[in-house]
């Protein structure tokens, strides 16, 4: 926890107050304290309006004199305003004391990074590095940032871009300065560890990518039709299960690969694991199915258990059949049919669909199909009679 003196802590509830009680906006304007730190200070201050007794809250923490946070304050100023760079040179104090004596002791001397830095120092930093210009902790203090951070802007510009690299001066046989460097040598490691765990992470990535689309198409199988980017939930859930457990990945980094949400993959995770509703029906239905010598459909089968006093569905007894492959060995019998085909010959088409009258009555066309009686049946093929009417010719 920051220590931070009576007066600074007067002057937060002070601005916290006069701000309508916003804590966003105190904080933006001095840098500190935490929105937990400015209420607590706050009900401090109204408990002393109403009792008149000053509280003792940070009188605890004074662990160091005044001649220590002097010659810390002056550690950082003279030394490039480095906070890490002091506690690990004096042994002391934390990031957040040594903000407060500065502002205490050094008003507006403290570097406080304010949004992100512009795309134009960034590329001025990399450009000084690269070309051996400025070492990355060198390049860091004077944009206010960390080496860190100078490496990773380095990665981000410099990394594929082949002909963007700038050329560096070769040291010479006594020079050398660049290659004792600590700091161009970690940002080399850094740089070659970086490019290794990207090339792990693409090849993790193909990996999954690989497995799933085996995994789906092993789920749909080579009928006609089967699609492996149309499953079903419980498909998917079954697919990111048996991935997850063989190649140990995470399974809820498999849901947005597979497409599915993640409250429908703990529901079908649920669901699976409920007893089977139809194993009890399954095994009537096999029973039947086999005393049948494989020959009944699912309306003999509902009748059979049905006679067996078992109440079930025929639509839920016929997609348990097809789903679990009960198909009857013998096709049902074909529909009765009185046609015997034809008995005779058909007379000749005197007609043939060719003819113009000029006249009504010149031609006469009838169409006799079949008719019973005792005798037995007539000729039912067609055949078309030609009739000329006398005294019309």
């Amino acid at each position: 926890m920051a220590k931070y003196t009576r007066e600074q802590r007067q002057r937060a509830v002070e601005l916290y107050v006069k701000y309508e009680c916003c804590a966003a906006d105190v904080i933006r304007e001095l840098g500190y304290p935490s929105r937990e730190a400015l209420r607590m200070w706050h009900r401090d201050w109204l408990d002393e309006q109403e009792t008149g007794v000053s509280s003792q809250r940070g009188e605890r923490y004074a662990r160091y004199t005044e001649e220590q946070k002097r010659a810390a304050v002056d550690h950082y100023l003279t030394h490039g305003r480095r906070a890490s760079r002091t506690m690990r040179q004096m042994g002391y104090p934390s990031k957040e004391v040594l903000a407060s004596w500065i502002d205490e002791l050094a008003p507006g001397e403290r570097r406080i990074r304010r949004g992100p830095v512009p795309g134009e120092l960034k590329r001025d930093a990399v450009l000084k590095v690269a070309s051996g210009e400025l070492s990355s902790r060198e390049a860091a203090e004077a944009v206010g940032v960390d080496s860190s951070v100078v490496r990773n802007w380095k990665r981000q510009l410099l990394g594929d871009a082949k002909g963007l690299m700038v050329t560096k001066r070769e040291p010479e046989r006594g020079d050398s300065s660049q290659q004792d460097d600590p700091d161009a040598l970690r940002g080399e490691i850094a740089t070659l560890r970086a490019d290794l765990e990207r090339l792990r992470a693409e090849q993790r990535a193909m990996e999954i990518r690989l497995a799933i689309m085996k995994g789906a198409a092993e789920l749909v199988g080579k009928e006609p039709g089967a699609d492996p980017d149309n499953l079903t939930s419980r498909e998917k859930t079954t697919l990111i299960k048996d991935i997850s457990e063989t190649l140990g990945v995470n399974a809820e980094s498999l849901l947005k690969e597979v497409g599915i949400a993640r409250s429908t993959y703990y529901y079908q995770l649920k669901a699976m694991r409920r007893p089977d509703k139809n194993a009890n029906l399954l095994s009537l239905v096999r029973e039947a199915f086999g005393n049948s010598r494989r020959r009944y459909g699912y309306k003999r089968i509902h009748l059979e258990l049905k006679s067996a006093g078992i109440i079930v569905s025929a639509k839920r007894i016929m997609r348990l059949m097809t789903s679990h492959g009960m198909v009857p060995v013998l096709k049902s019998a074909k529909r009765y049919s009185s046609y015997k085909g034809e008995i005779g010959g058909a007379p000749a088409n005197l007609v043939n669909r060719d003819f113009h009258a000029t006249a009504p009555n010149r031609l006469w066309v009838t169409d006799i199909t079949e008719f019973s009686i005792p005798a037995g049946k007539v000729d039912n093929a067609r055949f078309f009679a030609h009739f000329r009417i006398p005294g019309l010719t």
